[in-house]
């Protein structure tokens, strides 16, 4: 069971933001669109039954990051143990930002990390205002 950055599984997102984006659907219709059980949708729309437009907000950027950078993008992120190798294949942002320099060369590899991030946020944003 793979969590995303907001500590829901996949399967736990998918029905939260069917459930947003279409309140007047069935768990039955909700279970169809999300290849799950009527009686587990049920369970989480009670888990989360205070679910509201900024939760959901997040759940979409963390599903169009995944969509974008691969599902792993949150792994090691929360401080909870996931099962699989601890250390991730390779170095993350976070780690490439820390790591640099603290010359020159290092300075600019950094404007080019925060760069990155903000151009990542922009489309998001974009995407989310569309």
């Amino acid at each position: 069971m793979v969590k995303t950055g907001t500590g829901k599984t996949e399967l736990q997102r998918d029905i939260l933001l069917t459930w947003y984006e279409n309140p007047q659907a069935t768990n039955k219709e909700i279970a169809d669109a999300c290849d799950c059980s009527s009686s587990y949708v049920s369970q989480i729309t009670n888990r989360f039954d205070d679910y509201n437009q900024m939760e959901a907000m997040m759940d979409r950027q963390d599903k169009e990051m995944e969509r974008m950078f691969g599902d792993d993008i949150f792994q090691g992120i929360s401080g909870a143990e996931q099962p699989g190798p601890a250390i991730p294949d390779g170095p993350s942002l976070v780690d490439m930002y820390t790591e640099q320099p603290d010359n020159l060369i290092g300075y600019l590899m950094r404007a080019i990390i925060v760069l990155f991030i903000l151009f990542i946020v922009y489309q998001a944003a974009m995407i989310l205002v569309l």
